[in-house]
This record gives structure tokens, sequence and C-alpha cells, in this order.
């Protein structure tokens, strides 16, 4: 199983010692035979250093205390060089003794996270769902602990973090559905992901698939209060992605219904006058840029797509002006390239030399700039 976390955790190891076991007398656990080479095995420093000070290492220094830091070597690096060998041990150790592996990494991770040390409850539970992929139980609450982690993460404004760990989550989830569709509770976690990523369409789905199921009164009336709240970003986003469907007007008869109330949310204007645009209503297009730079005068895909507009109805000075306000804010060699070809077609041939070879500079590989180059090329002083 693939883990996105796994460089979060590698920290940890900082609070393990090894040490090399070369005689298989020192286990002797039938099943198990010590690689030829030698074995380097984890022990906690924690359990190390009480083992010295109470001169009882050998008490201290056990099979079951080399088998805990085993487990919590796997959860940290699940493709730590000896985690192979470590499994073999601790499949050969259940055998010996009154000790289950899936169940220890379980109230471990339990244990840690009542505690609110919420990293060593990830590690032992992720631990669990490496050893025994195909608990559901596990995965969930692998995921579960995850979330967890990642309002820490939230809290120190470490947003790579964060997400790193809700991305991880998300897709532990979908793994469980797949596995297991009539699991409500995955289905209820799942749709606050899908949510959180702007996914409305696919949270209520989720959420309306999570009721289908079956969940306790408070829950069910959590997911209607949150399926009712979004009502209407199900809707824009549906309209959205008929817009880039290119299927224009369906796309307004969902998206124009929304204005009347969320006249000042500006990518719902944005998308309206998208629809327009492409449409060939230049007008009503224009009439939407102009609502949204009097929201957000320096929304510069606004400022392009305007300009593009006063372009197509042959007004070159302010598409010019335009651009320039847009280049300004964001050097980016389309925009420049577009300043370029207007002033190209405006007859001014320094500045659309000088726009689109600073195009060409800013990346030489980009199709779009390497056309406007060699159309340039046919308007050269030779």
């Amino acid at each position: 199983m693939k883990f996105k976390i796994d460089k979060y955790l590698l920290r940890k190891t900082e609070e393990l010692a090894f040490i090399t076991v070369k005689k298989n007398g020192e286990f002797n656990l039938e099943g198990y035979e010590i690689p030829k080479e030698g074995l380097n095995v984890p022990i906690k420093n924690e359990v190390l250093v009480k083992g010295i000070k109470d001169k009882t290492a050998q008490d201290g220094i056990n099979s079951m205390s080399i088998a805990d830091a085993m487990i919590y070597i796997i959860g940290i690096d699940s493709e730590f060089k000896y985690n192979e060998e470590y499994k073999k041990f601790l499949f050969a150790l259940e055998k010996k003794v009154n000790f289950n592996v899936r169940s220890y990494a379980g109230y471990m991770s339990r244990k840690y996270f009542e505690m609110g040390e919420s990293t060593d409850s990830l590690i032992y539970i992720k631990a669990l769902v490496t050893l025994y992929p195909d608990d559901l139980e596990g995965l969930y609450n692998y995921a579960i602990v995850c979330q967890e982690v990642a309002t820490f993460y939230q809290k120190d404004g470490d947003a790579k973090a964060m997400n790193a760990f809700l991305l991880e989550a998300g897709e532990k989830l979908e793994k469980i559905i797949n596995m297991d569709s009539d699991f409500a509770l995955a289905y209820y976690h799942l749709g606050y992901h899908y949510y959180n990523q702007s996914q409305f369409v696919k949270a209520k789905v989720i959420w309306e698939e999570a009721m289908r199921l079956g969940l306790d009164e408070d829950i069910m009336a959590e997911i209607q209060e949150n399926i009712g709240k979004m009502d209407f970003k199900v809707q824009y986003e549906e309209g959205y992605s008929l817009v880039f469907q290119g299927k224009f007007e369906e796309g307004l008869e969902k998206l124009l219904p929304l204005e009347e109330e969320h006249s000042d949310w500006w990518n719902l204007l944005f998308i309206i006058g998208i629809a327009y645009k492409n449409m060939g209503e230049m007008d009503k297009a224009i009439l939407y840029f102009e609502k949204i730079l009097i929201i957000k005068p320096k929304q510069v895909d606004t400022l392009v797509e305007l300009a593009l507009c006063e372009a197509s109805s042959f007004n070159m000075n302010r598409c010019i002006e335009l651009l320039e306000q847009a280049a300004k804010l964001k050097e980016d060699p389309e925009i420049l390239c577009n300043l370029g070809m207007a002033y190209l077609n405006n007859g001014d041939i320094d500045d659309a030399i000088y726009y689109i070879e600073r195009a060409y500079e800013l990346n030489p590989e980009d199709e779009i700039t390497i056309s406007c180059m060699r159309e340039l090329d046919n308007y050269r002083v030779n």
C-alpha cells in the first residue's frame, strides 16, 4: 500500500535505537531464522534508557519490546529496508506467545489517540494497515487519524502538510468504499473531503449515498443541513461544467438564476461572461466582466477576457489598455503575447516586438509564443 505522508513521520525514527542481533538463540522463535549477516532490530530509546538505569537490560529489552518497536518503525516508514524481515519476526512471535499484532497495533493507536498523541496514534494504525491492507476498520481509523493530524498542521499554519494528510485521508476513504460499498461512515467523511475541495456535486452524491445506507439521526440531520446549504454551489458547479463542455445555453440556465442572490460572487459572473463570450454575445459578456472589475479591479483573468471581447469588437485601444493592466499585475507569457499581437494589429511594431520577445524570454517552448514570434517575423524591418 502506498502512502503520501511517510516524509512527515520520518523524524520519529529519532526515538529509536538499533541493536544488531546475530544469534538465533537470542529469540529462539519457531518458524523464524535470523539472516546469516544478523539483523538490526529497533528498540525505543525510552526502553533502552530504562533498561540501562535499572541495570536490567535483559528484562527491559525483550521480544515484546522489540516487537513494539518493529511495529512502530513499520508505521513510520512503509519502505524501511528491514520491514519484510520484521514482518516475518512478528508473525512468528504471534505463534509462540499470546500476542496478536493486529489487536496490539489497534490498541496502541487508540491509547495514544485518547492521550492526544495523534502522531503516535497514526504511526500504530498505519502499521496495522500496512500489515493488514484489507482491514477496513483499520483503514477507516487510519483516515480519521490523518484528518486529526491535519488539524494540527492547520493550527501551525503549514498548509502543505495539512493538505498532504487530508489528501491521504480522502484517498483511503475512497479505497474503503471501493472495497465495501456499504460502509456508510466512509461516505459521510468522504463527503466533507469533496466539499472542502469545492467538488460540490460529488459531495452531494456521496452524502446522499451515506443517508441511503443509514446513519444515526444526528449525522443524518447534519448531512441534510449541509446539502441544503450548498444547493446553490451544486447548481453553480453543474452550470460551470456545462459551459466548459461547450453547452453554453444549458449552462446559463443553471447559472443565471443564481445571480439575483449572489450578485457579488465574481466566479459566478465570470463563468456567465465566458458563456456569453463563446456564444458571440459580446455586449453581454462585456457587461459581466465589467461587473467583476467593480468588485475586483485587479482580477487578471477578467481583464484579459474583457480585453479579448474588446478586440473582437475592434476596440484595440481599449484592448491594449486592459492587457497592459493585466501584464503589470502578472507577467505571464500568454498575456504578453496577447498584448504584443494587439499592438501589432494596431500598427505599433516596436511595442509588439518588445512584448512578444519578452514572452519568448519567459517561456521559449510555449507554442503560442513561438507562433507569435513567427507572425512577428513577417513584420520585422529587414
